[in-house]
């Protein structure tokens, strides 16, 4: 089932929860992800640190995948709801290998950090992708993260993701399925 914009029929991929609003990136858009990727605390456990050369164009490209169709990633700015105050970023990528599997990414502006907002957006965000909200037909989704991000390894195991075995040690990876979503049903 699709949820379709009653303006042009498009799909709705905007979420909300408690306390956050998330809708797709567009050109508003473009300093919160240069903010983000040429940060290095925010990178620390992510990647390379960008200049905002090189995080203008990722953000162009983000912004074209939002627009694909089928969906190949999608890529939301997550705003407080009470002020519209900019929290993070959330990504959604398709495994090339599996186009069933998506791998799921968050950045929370340093600001905004310790609230357990990590739970609240992913919860919302899984609970649309498995309830077949958007249409993608989604068995699984995965996370990956630096052994030294504990946060997100505690936010994985919160959510009962299950953490996986990796021949590479330099990342920690989790992984939902969808019936194992369907069964344990959102928080």
């Amino acid at each position: 089932m699709e949820t379709h914009d009653p303006i042009d029929g498009a799909i709705d991929w905007g979420f909300e929860t408690p306390r956050v609003r998330a809708r797709l990136i567009d050109a508003r858009d473009r300093a919160l992800y240069r903010a983000l990727y040429t940060d290095p605390r925010m990178m620390a456990h992510i990647g390379p640190v960008l200049d905002a050369a090189a995080a203008d164009a990722v953000f162009e490209k983000a912004c074209g995948y939002n627009r694909e169709s089928p969906m190949r990633a999608r890529y939301w700015r997550l705003a407080d709801r009470a002020s519209d105050a900019a929290i993070g970023m959330q990504s959604m990528v398709r495994s090339g290998a599996d186009p069933g599997v998506v791998e799921l990414g968050l950045m929370v502006l340093p600001a905004w950090q310790g609230r357990r907002l990590g739970v609240e957006i992913s919860d919302a965000l899984l609970q649309a992708l498995f309830g077949d909200r958007w249409g993608v037909d989604a068995t699984a989704a995965t996370a990956r993260h630096a052994p030294g991000n504990a946060r997100v390894g505690r936010l994985g195991a919160s959510l009962h993701f299950a953490p996986q075995a990796r021949d590479d040690a330099a990342l920690q990876e989790w992984r939902m399925t969808k019936s194992a979503w369907l069964q344990r049903g959102p928080r």
